[in-house]
């Protein structure tokens, strides 16, 4: 199984169109890229699903009369995850403090944002296996 690579801006993009529309030829591609990021040409989106395809696994496609109809390989949210983990391991070296660090020193946050915030690392607090000194505290408390 290959990892999922980085994936360039345009074929991010091109992610996106694959996932809203669950499987498209390469002209409705380019005609929904065209529409959001502005023009590009037919053989460089063709260009950049063979390399999706070929080298980094993110597509698969099928072949309905003569055209090539390309599907992703995984959900978006399944990729955005493996892509982010990927991102905090190599740029982070995996710390968790210092990507927050960066991410609240890029853009102040919504008090909104701020408690959903909270709200996630309450779950993921109570989602966390105890550690051994949390359970040898807990046992020696007398």
């Amino acid at each position: 199984m290959r990892k999922t690579q980085m994936v360039t801006d345009r074929e991010l993009e091109i992610m996106k169109v694959l996932w809203a529309r669950g499987r498209a030829s390469v002209r409705e591609v380019q005609e929904d890229l065209n529409k959001m990021a502005g023009p590009v040409a037919y053989s460089t989106v063709q260009t950049l699903l063979n390399i999706m395809e070929e080298k980094k696994g993110l597509v698969r496609h099928v072949v309905e009369g003569r055209t090539f109809v390309y599907i992703p390989k995984k959900t978006s949210e399944r990729t955005i995850g493996e892509l982010t983990r990927r991102f905090v391991d190599r740029v982070f070296d995996g710390a968790l403090d210092r990507v927050m660090v960066a991410l609240l020193g890029s853009k102040s946050p919504t008090p909104e944002e701020l408690d959903r915030l909270r709200e996630m690392i309450d779950e993921a607090r109570n989602q966390a296996p105890k550690s051994a000194d949390d359970t040898a505290g807990s046992r020696d408390t007398k």
